[in-house]
Formats: C-alpha cells, structure tokens, sequence
C-alpha cells in the first residue's frame, strides 16, 4: 500500500508502511524527533542524502547494515549484516512513545492519564512491559514537547493570540472579535463561519453562562445555541469580562454588525436564558421583536435554592403539607399565563395557618420577584415547545469535564473551543444528511404527554385550574 506523496509529510508523527517489489519499509520518529527508518525489525537512521538517494546506516554503533532509497522513500536496495541481534520490543516501544507523545501535543488531558490510557490500550506482554518506561520517566520529554507548542501563559489580560488559536482545522478564521472593553477588560469571539450562518439563520436561540472552567483574566464563557432540525447547535463562544449590562449590549451589537457583514440580519425570533439581571433588561431592548423566554429549569432552581437559604430544607424534606405547597410554587410557571396570578394569590390565601408561618419567607419572596420585578410572560412556559436551555447545560457541563481542571490556562482553554468546533461541523452534517437529534429520555417523553394531557382536560373543562396546579405540582420534580 503506497500512500499519497503529500501525506508523507507527516511521517514525523505517524507510521506509514512503504512496499516496493523487493522489501516493505516504514518510518517513525525517533524520542528527538528525527525520523528512523523500520526493515525487517531493524532500525535505520539517515546517515547522508544525495540529489538522488537517501543513505541509511543501522541505528546500532559500529553496525555495517545499511539501507538505500530513492527521495521518495522507495527501497532500493540494502546491504551489510547486522553484528547484533533484533530487539522487535525496541520499534513497538518507541510506536507507543510516539502514539502518547502525539496526543500529548494535541490534546490537554493530564500527560499521566494519557500515558494510562495508551497502555490499557495497548494490552502489552509481560516481556515488553518490562521495556515500557514509566510515566514518571517520559514524563519530562513529554512536557517539553507540549511547551514547545505552548505559548507563554499570560500575566494580563493584554496578551498576542497566536496564528495557530486564532484558526480552525480547515484554516478558516475562528477567533472573529478580539476588543478591549476598558483598559483591563476584555472580550475574545469564537465562531467559525459556518456556525456564524447557522446563527444567524436560526429563529430560536439559547443563551448561557458557565464560570468554573473559566481561564484567568475572564469572567465567564458565555456561549449562544442555535435550533435546528430540532437539534441544538453551539454557535459562539464568548469569552467575557463581566456580567455587566454594557458587556452584553456591545456583544450583540458585534452579532448584529458581523450578521449584515455576512448580509444576513441578526433577529431571532424566541430567545431563551436564565433570569440574570443583566440578561433580563438588555434581550428586550436590543431584540424588540423576540419573545424573550425564561428558562424553566433555572426558575424551579431558584426557588429551590431559596428554600434552602431560608433554612427550610428539613420542613421540605419532611413536611408534605410544606412540600406539596413548594411544589406548587414550581408548578405555577406551567399554567395557562391568564391564570397565574389567581393561582398563586389563591395559594397563599388557602394554605393552612402552619404553612403561612412556615412559608411566610419564601412566599414573600415569591411575591417580590417573581410576581412583581419581573414581567409573567418571561417566566411563564405554558404551551412552550422548548421549556429550558438545559442543552447550554448539558454543553458546559461537558467542556467542563474535557477542560478537567478550574480556570484553565487560556491555550488550553482555546484548544477545547477548536475541538468543539470541529464537534459541530461533525454533527452539522450528519443532521444535514438526515440524522435525528438524541431521542428524549423514556421519563422525559411520559412527563410531557402527561403535561399535555392535563392542558387538554383543562382545556375541554373536564378539570378546574385548582386540579391542574395540582396534578402540575407532582411533575414537576420528577427526575428528566
């Protein structure tokens, strides 16, 4: 099997079995990076090179085996015998020294657990077991060769981007803003052109926020999702300085300017997120024209994250007069938005006088914020096809996972976002080619026939809204 000519450009890194007529030849790297020649078991390192041949001597001292091949690395001919014997754990040892050292440059996974895998992997015999050196051994190789192709971490937020983070795995531009916001702040855009159109073209997004993986000089990762064949696409990665108000305003203006640089027009029609302040009063001022929707898992996490600030998890927990009236709070969000406010006034006016004492808190709580600073039609997701922006989750969730550490370097950090590029442009085809989006979980398809069943009965009158809320308030903690 002969392999293109262009791909032997990167016999560094990779084995390529080479075949003529009269003997099979291949090449790997040596632990310097220099590339050895494999014959018949044997290693062979270049010794010259002419206009036309290649001259190879045994890698072994004193050894007067020798190997010649045309340049482009054709077998010609050999000569000499070796004065020693083969070694054959020597060429399978330094393959597997190769295989880590190659992931080690590409990927930011601990060089250990790296090191780990390829051994399981390989499943070695005790005879070349005892030839694998340990990982404490290679390890100090091997983080040389990924600081060479590390830049140096940053001591500020003002720091050079080089070429290499700035560009996807098919050359095209990746990071397309790189402004400063103030003096010590600053904001980098990643997207490559495909997911810009894929955007921009999108008439439901989703937007989120994660904090922990995070690299130093950033607030947060702030990453918008577009809906597509029902499928949920990550488009932007937003590495940003704040949380504040102006932040926000100057990244959508950036979204609307690049759209009408790409003669598309930046306009989506329902736009989902969490209830961040920030959030909250800018969607509406820069898309007038988008139904700003609130994220229904965020809304039942807040007021379960009140109910345990205000020391209520044990009345919770053990309480089902206390339980049940919680719940219904969460449930509220699922009702018909012209019966919310009945629904819940009429809540705190029939629970018992124990629950108005237990609850008087929360429903204080509940009352200021969610009934009064903001508006019902953003936390209310009756009749929604899309309740949360739990997929943004499920993405943080997973980049935080392959990132492994809190607050990673920024080139390491950038390394993980190109890899979810190259995710996207994977998935994109497959679902452009007929591929369905992962199936709902069984639990989660029951939970939504259950909840459509019941708008129905409310709906024909065959239920009153109390038995609604009701039956409402024992969905919506099931496990999705």
């Amino acid at each position: 099997y002969i392999p293109a000519l262009s791909s032997l450009l990167y016999l560094v890194d990779y084995i390529m079995s080479i075949t003529s007529s009269s003997s099979a030849i291949s090449f790997l790297a040596s632990n310097k990076g220099y590339r050895l020649l494999m014959q018949d078991g044997f290693m062979y390192k270049l010794n010259k090179q002419t206009s036309s041949k290649m001259y190879w001597i045994c890698k072994i001292k004193n050894c007067k085996a020798h190997v010649h091949t045309d340049l482009n690395n054709n077998f010609l001919k050999s000569s000499g015998e070796h004065n020693h014997l083969l070694e054959p754990e020597d060429f399978q040892v330094k393959q597997f020294r190769n295989i880590v050292k190659d992931r080690v440059i590409k990927e930011t996974a601990p060089i250990s657990k790296i090191y780990e895998e390829e051994v399981s992997k390989a499943a070695f015999s005790t005879e070349l077991l005892a030839s694998v050196p340990l990982a404490r051994d290679i390890q100090p190789a091997l983080n040389r060769a990924r600081r060479k192709l590390t830049p140096i971490l940053p001591g500020s937020a003002t720091f050079d981007i080089p070429d290499s983070y700035q560009i996807t795995s098919k050359g095209e531009k990746f990071l397309f803003c790189d402004t400063l916001i103030s003096r010590r702040k600053r904001m980098l855009l990643f997207s490559s052109p495909k997911q810009l159109e894929v955007l921009f073209d999108s008439s439901s997004i989703l937007m989120d926020g994660t904090f922990s993986a995070t690299p130093p000089f950033f607030d947060q990762l702030f990453t918008l999702h577009a809906l597509k064949f029902e499928c949920c696409f990550p488009c932007i990665f937003c590495l940003l300085p704040d949380r504040k108000k102006s932040t926000y305003q100057q990244l959508f203006q950036v979204l609307k300017d690049m759209a009408a640089s790409m003669n598309r027009i930046f306009k989506p029609e329902r736009i989902i997120s969490d209830f961040e302040s920030s959030l909250v009063s800018i969607i509406p001022a820069e898309f007038p024209q988008a139904v700003h929707q609130g994220c229904y898992f965020h809304y039942t996490q807040a007021i379960y994250r009140r109910i345990q600030s205000l020391g209520l998890s044990t009345a919770y927990s053990q309480d089902e007069e206390i339980r049940y009236c919680c719940r219904k709070l969460m449930a509220i969000a699922l009702l018909p938005i012209e019966e919310v406010e009945n629904s819940y006034y009429n809540l705190r006016s029939t629970s018992s006088t124990k629950v108005k004492e237990e609850l008087r808190q929360l429903f204080m709580y509940f009352d200021s914020y969610w009934m009064n600073d903001l508006p019902l039609k953003l936390w209310n997701v009756h009749g929604c096809q899309y309740r949360t922006n739990n997929n943004c989750e499920g993405f943080h969730n997973r980049l935080n996972r392959r990132v492994e550490r809190a607050h990673s370097n920024i080139w390491s950090f950038i390394r993980c976002l190109l890899n979810e590029e190259s995710r996207f442009q994977h998935l994109y085809v497959q679902v452009n080619i007929g591929a369905s989006r992962r199936p709902k979980s069984t639990s989660a398809d029951v939970i939504q026939k259950r909840i459509d069943t019941l708008n129905e009965r409310y709906k024909n009158k065959q239920i009153s809204i109390e038995d609604l809320l009701n039956s409402l308030s024992f969905l919506v903690t099931k496990k999705k």
